[in-house]
C-alpha cells in the first residue's frame, strides 16, 4: 500500500513540475517575442529623411520599425480596410481627415511641409513652367491617389495650363516614380516636392517653383494608429528635434 501512495505522489510530483515547467516556456516565449514591430506607413516622398530617423532612433531602442512607403492615397485605402498599422505620414490632409475621421488616429498633428518644383532630366531643354508647352511628355503622379499629382494638377490649373497639357502627361504611382520617369530621360519634365528633387541633383535639375498661391499648402500630417507605449515613444522621437533637424536637412520644413 505504502509503495503505492508513494508512486501516485511520484506522478502527482512529475505532473506539478511538468505544468510548472510548461508555464516557465511560455513565459519565456512572452518575453522573447516582446519586443516589438512597429509598422509605419509613410508617404514615398518622406523615404531617405524617415530612413535615416530611424537609423538614428535605433541607436537607443531595439524596437524593429517596418515602413510602408508609397503614394498616401493608397496608404489610406490599405488603413481603411484593416492593414494592421501603427503610425500614419501622410503628404495628403485629405487622405489622412479621412483616416481620422475614421476614428483611427489617437495622437495627430501637422507634422511638416513641402514645395512643389518642375525638374527636367539633366542638360533637358525645359528651363521654366512656360516651356511644359513644348515639352513631349511630363511625368506627375495620379491626380486621384497620389497628393503631388493632386498638388500638381491644382497648380497647373491655376495656372490655365493642366487641359492643354493632359495629352502629354505620364501618371505615376508615387512621386518617386515621377522622379525616376525624369531621371532616366522618359520624360522632359516630371513635377516633384522639392526634397524629392534635391536626391536626385546628379541626373535631375530644378527648374522653376509653383507658386504657393497656385495649390494648397503641402501639409504632412502624422497620426498614432495605437496606444502601444512603444509608439508613442517612436511618436515622441519623430516630434523631437533630433528627428526634426534630420528632416529639416532633406529640406523639409517643420510645421
Amino acid at each position: 500500500m505504502k509503495r503505492i501512495l508513494f508512486l501516485i505522489s511520484l506522478i502527482f510530483v512529475l505532473i506539478v513540475t511538468a505544468c510548472s515547467n510548461e508555464n516557465d516556456t511560455k513565459q519565456e516565449s512572452k518575453k522573447e517575442t516582446k519586443a516589438e514591430i512597429i509598422t509605419v506607413s509613410a508617404a514615398a516622398s518622406l523615404q531617405d529623411a524617415l530612413n535615416e530617423a530611424i537609423e538614428e532612433y535605433n541607436k537607443e531602442s531595439d524596437v524593429k520599425i517596418d515602413v510602408n512607403y508609397g503614394g498616401s492615397g493608397a496608404l489610406r485605402e490599405q488603413i481603411l480596410k484593416g492593414a494592421p498599422v501603427d503610425l500614419f505620414i501622410s503628404a495628403s490632409q485629405d487622405d489622412f481627415k479621412q483616416v481620422d475621421d475614421e476614428g483611427l488616429i489617437f495622437e495627430k498633428k501637422d507634422y511638416l511641409e513641402n514645395k512643389l518644383v518642375l525638374t527636367r532630366p539633366e542638360d533637358g531643354t525645359v528651363n521654366s513652367i512656360d516651356d511644359l508647352k513644348d515639352a513631349s511628355q511630363i511625368a506627375i503622379g495620379e491626380v486621384e491617389t497620389v497628393p503631388a499629382g493632386k498638388y500638381a494638377k491644382e497648380a497647373l490649373t491655376s495656372l490655365n495650363l493642366f487641359d492643354e497639357l493632359e495629352s502629354k502627361f505620364i501618371y505615376a504611382s508615387d512621386v518617386r516614380a515621377v522622379l525616376t520617369y525624369v531621371a532616366q530621360g522618359e520624360a522632359d519634365a516630371g513635377v516633384v516636392y522639392e526634397t524629392d528633387a534635391k536626391t536626385e541633383e546628379d541626373n535631375v535639375d530644378i527648374v522653376d517653383e509653383f507658386g504657393s498661391d497656385t495649390h494648397k499648402p503641402i501639409i504632412y500630417p502624422i497620426g498614432t494608429l495605437s496606444e502601444s507605449e512603444s509608439v508613442k515613444e517612436f511618436y515622441d522621437f519623430l516630434n523631437s528635434d533630433v528627428a526634426l533637424d534630420i528632416f529639416k536637412k532633406y529640406g523639409f520644413t517643420v510645421e
